[in-house]
C-alpha cells in the first residue's frame, strides 16, 4: 500500500534522526511547514522535491512509495541483479535498519542484512590489489591483504583461496618477499594444497638465519597436517638451537600440541640465543606454560625473569608492563 508525501517526509526524517528545524533550514522553509507536511495538512512545493530527496539520500520516487514490501523487493532485486554501489548500500542498509528497529527479530531483515554485508566489496582489499603490482616487495601489503581477505572466521575457505588465487603469482614472481611466502605457505597449508605449498618453500628466499629456518619449519607443518606427528617433531626437533626466532615458533608448535617438555626446551633454548634489548616472548611463553602445568615456583621465576630484564635492557621500572608481572607473581604466590 502505497502512503502518502507526508508520511514519508516523517518516516525519512526519524529514520535520519534529524528534527523538524534541521529538514527545514535544508530546504528553507519554517519548522512549522515541515510539520504541516507530515500531518498531511498541506504538500511541499513541487521545486523542493529534489532538496529533500537529497537530505534523506533517496530518489525523489522513494518519497512518494516507502510501502516495506516494495523496499524489500528493491533489495532483493538489488542483491541478485546489480552492482552494490555505495548509494544502493546506503539506501538497503537504512532501510533495513529501520525495519530492525521496529521488530528486532524479523529474519527476513536479518538475512537480507547479512546479504547486504556479504556482497559488499572489501575496499581495502581492493585497494591492496591495486598497490600490490606497484610494489610487490613490499611485506606489509601483502600482511595486510591476508587480513582483509579473512582466514580466521567462518570464511576461513573461501578467504584463504582469495588469497591464495591473487597472491600465488606474486610469490612465485618475487620469492626474495619472504613474508608474502610465509603467509601464503600459511594458508596452502589450511587448504592442504601441500604440493604447492612445497613448491612455495623451495622457491623461498633464506637470505638470514631465521629464514633459512623456515624450510624445515613448514615441512614440520606439513608434515603435522598430513597426521604424521612423528615426522613433524622429528623436522622440527632438528633445527638449529641458537636460533632464537625459529626456536620461539617451534616452542609455540610444540605447546599446541602438548608436547610440553619440548616447547620448555625450545622456550629456553630461545631466551638464551636472543641479544640485548631482549625479547620476552618466550619468557612470557614459559610463564603462562609453568603456571599451566602446576609449576608455580618456576612460573613465579619467569615473571621474575621479565621484571628483571625490562629493568636492565629497557630501563623500565614502572607502569603497566611492570605492574602486570608483580601482580602475577601475587597470585602464583597465593597457590604455593
Amino acid at each position: 500500500m502505497e502512503i502518502k508525501l507526508g508520511a514519508a517526509i516523517k518516516k525519512l526524517r526519524t529514520e535520519k534522526g534529524a528534527t523538524q528545524e534541521e529538514l527545514a533550514e535544508y530546504v528553507g522553509v519554517s519548522f512549522q511547514a515541515v510539520s504541516k507536511w507530515e500531518t498531511d495538512t498541506t504538500m511541499p512545493d513541487i521545486s523542493l522535491l529534489p532538496k529533500l530527496a537529497m537530505f534523506f539520500g533517496v530518489r525523489i520516487d522513494d518519497l512518494f512509495s516507502v510501502n516495506t514490501d516494495d523496499e524489500l523487493e528493491r533489495i532483493d532485486y538489488m542483491l541478485e541483479h546489480e552492482k552494490l554501489t555505495d548509494e544502493n548500500f546506503t539506501y538497503a542498509k537504512r532501510t533495513l535498519d529501520s525495519i530492525l528497529r521496529n521488530n528486532e527479530k524479523d529474519v527476513g531483515a536479518l538475512k537480507r542484512y547479512a546479504r547486504l554485508y556479504l556482497s559488499r566489496p572489501n575496499p581495502a582489499a581492493s585497494m591492496l590489489e591495486k598497490a600490490m603490482p606497484l610494489a610487490p616487495l613490499d611485506p606489509e601489503i601483502f600482511t595486510m591483504y591476508r587480513q582483509a581477505r579473512g582466514g580466521d572466521n567462518y570464511s576461513a575457505r573461501s578467504g584463504n583461496d582469495w588469497f591464495i588465487r591473487v597472491c600465488e603469482p606474486y610469490a612465485r614472481k618475487y620469492p626474495a618477499n619472504t613474508r608474502l611466502c610465509e603467509r601464503l605457505i600459511d594458508a596452502m597449508i589450511e587448504m592442504r594444497y601441500f604440493d604447492r605449498a612445497e613448491e612455495i618453500i623451495n622457491l623461498m628466499k633464506t637470505d638470514d638465519e631465521y629464514s633459512a629456518c623456515l624450510p624445515d619449519i613448514f615441512r614440520g607443518d606439513i608434515a603435522f597436517a598430513e597426521g604424521n606427528l612423528n615426522k613433524a617433531v622429528t623436522i622440527w626437533s632438528g633445527i638449529d638451537s641458537t636460533n632464537h626466532k625459529a626456536q620461539y615458533e617451534i616452542g609455540e608448535r610444540f605447546n599446541r600440541i602438548n608436547e610440553y617438555e619440548k616447547a620448555i626446551v625450545c622456550f629456553d633454548n630461545s631466551f638464551k640465543a636472543v641479544k640485548a634489548p631482549r625479547d620476552l616472548s618466550a619468557v612470557y611463553s614459559l610463564a603462562f606454560l609453568y603456571a599451566k602445568l602446576g609449576q608455580y615456583q618456576k612460573a613465579i621465576d619467569s615473571w621474575q625473569c621479565i621484571l628483571d630484564v625490562l629493568r636492565s635492557d629497557y630501563n623500565t621500572i614502572e607502569g603497566e608492563t611492570v605492574e602486570w608481572p608483580k601482580q602475577e607473581i601475587e597470585k602464583l604466590k597465593a597457590k604455593l
